[in-house]
């Protein structure tokens, strides 16, 4: 009987592998410690728990220290939701396709018209099934943990694949801790990897296709309570620049296990997005980071405001004795001090007026500023009249025009790569395939905040052509303006997707039924009888 073939050995990539990918990580750790500072203040202000452990080095989360200070002001929570919500629906917004595939007009010059009619079609197509792909997802679930209040510090990062092929495909948030990246020399994100310290029980959960080394196997088999580093890195590999080439490295306990070329835009599981990024730096400079300087003043009002509010409503107060009253440290509401006799009267209040109003007015500016750095500066009624739909929708349009600007370098990043990952998932999967012209991918049409906000203007306008004309010439704009081909415009301006209308054929027919219903009922389709 023959022998059975022991199985081989696992190989795994060599020592310079690891070596590289360990040296590039240490590179995007020290962009992170340049960033650290602003990272931990601006989540104190925004989302307080999460201010104490930023660093990927740390095996345990860092608990609170509780000799720090308290946060005295809560509007850094509120504005930051609201920048989440701003950014969900001037990038993401729910139920509208946020990236448009079309054709680049100038790649089909030569092409005849049937053909190119015939490639848009196929092109909406395919983009009704990539978003049927995300919607079906968790990716709209996530945002919320994701871009709240990550995008509002400056940098969100995803994790998207599908783990199973009878399951949807996953989207997670990468936290900071977990995330660290490099730029390009173009300002571009380069080097990104994903760290997360696991208990070695937990290893299969998370590894379970990887066979490990024998060295980390036993260190998982002898330490009950061991912790692992796992470090999946990705950089880009520019022996073809033309092509979007990376090498993932999965390093484990700082050994590399496995080592993969992935080709194709989207080809990367870890997607990461900035808003108002650094050429130099590769960490986002968000809003919360901006409002620093107004943060630490209000809180530092908001907490003397607070001390003056409770010394007013429980004032201290001063009793006889034989002892002399010192101030060195302080009075506290409430609290009654010993003093010399000789005042007339045996208990006074030791109470020292301030002016309360004058934080209160000071507070209020600073939020009024914060506000508007998170883009949540939304009309307010600033008098007793209130303003008019004009004025209303001026003061939106220039809120979109204002987020559009720091967004599109976000839309780059983000929306644009999440809808490239889905699209090279799908893919892979063989439920889509490339529509090539003259050898080229489709061309992608943004539709971010900033390209809204024109469309927006460009409806604003036309309403306001279309009043002058009915006012100026009441009998012959009718006959002027052509009605249908008006409605279209503005559908496709506005995005609408709820109006529909009847084709040509049969507004003609419904036309002249009506006229021909009027005509026998004795009415004039003017309104009046003969």
């Amino acid at each position: 009987m023959a022998a059975k073939a022991e199985p081989k050995a696992p190989t795994f990539p060599a020592a310079s592998v690891g070596e590289e990918a360990l040296s590039r990580l240490k590179d995007a750790r020290a962009q992170k410690n340049e960033a650290e500072k602003d990272l931990q203040e601006a989540y104190f202000f925004t989302r307080p728990r999460l201010c104490w452990d930023v660093k990927s080095t740390q095996k345990k989360p860092q608990r609170r220290d509780e000799e720090r200070e308290d946060l005295a002001t809560g509007i850094g929570s509120e504005v930051s939701e609201d920048f989440a919500t701003e950014a969900v629906a001037a990038f993401f917004p729910q139920g509208t396709d946020w990236v448009e595939s079309t054709i680049d007009e100038s790649e089909v010059v030569d092409v005849p018209a049937e053909e190119v009619q015939d490639l848009k079609a196929t092109a909406i197509e395919r983009n009704k099934i990539i978003f049927s792909a995300i919607r079906s997802s968790n990716f709209e679930s996530e945002l919320g943990t994701s871009l709240d209040p990550h995008l509002a510090v400056g940098t969100v990062a995803w994790w998207i694949d599908k783990p199973f092929n009878t399951r949807p495909i996953n989207t997670q948030h990468v936290p900071p801790r977990e995330l660290e990246f490099n730029v390009e020399a173009d300002g571009s994100i380069g080097d990104r990897f994903r760290v997360r310290w696991v208990k070695g029980s937990k290893m299969k959960s998370v590894l379970p296709d990887v066979t490990l080394p024998e060295k980390v196997a036993k260190k998982i088999r002898d330490e009950k309570n061991c912790t692992i580093e796992v470090v999946w890195c990705f950089w880009r590999d520019w022996s073809d620049p033309e092509n979007d080439k990376w090498t993932h490295v999965l390093v484990v306990d700082k050994i590399a296990v496995h080592e993969q070329t992935l080709d194709g835009e989207g080809c990367l599981p870890l997607v990461i997005a900035r808003i108002s990024p650094d050429s130099e730096y590769a960490w986002g400079f968000g809003p919360s980071i901006k409002s620093l300087q107004e943060y630490r003043v209000l809180d530092v009002i908001t907490a003397a405001t607070q001390d003056r509010v409770d010394i007013a409503v429980s004032p201290p107060m001063g009793y006889p004795d034989d002892g002399v009253m010192d101030f060195e440290g302080g009075i506290e509401g409430g609290k009654a001090y010993p003093m010399r006799p000789g005042s007339g009267r045996d208990i006074v209040p030791l109470y020292f007026e301030g002016n309360p109003d004058l934080g209160y007015y000071t507070a209020t500016d600073l939020e009024r500023r914060i506000r508007r750095k998170h883009f949540a500066d939304y009309p307010e009624q600033k008098g007793d009249t209130p303003p008019t739909a004009t004025q209303w929708v001026d003061e939106m349009v220039k809120a979109q025009r204002r987020i559009g600007t720091p967004g599109k370098k976000f839309w780059r990043e983000g929306p644009y790569a999440i809808y490239r990952r889905f699209e090279w998932l799908l893919e892979k999967d063989g439920k889509i395939a490339d529509i090539m012209v003259n050898g080229r991918k489709l061309t992608l049409v943004p539709n971010n905040p900033a390209t809204q906000a024109a469309d927006n203007q460009k409806v604003q306008i036309g309403m306001q052509v279309l009043g002058l004309a009915k006012s100026y010439f009441p009998e012959t704009s009718a006959a002027a303006i052509d009605e249908r081909a008006t409605i279209d415009n503005l559908k496709r301006l506005t995005k609408d997707e709820v109006v529909v209308l009847r084709d040509e054929a049969q507004t003609q027919a419904l036309l002249q039924k009506v006229i021909g219903m009027a005509s026998e009922a004795g009415i004039v389709p003017g309104g009046q009888q003969k």
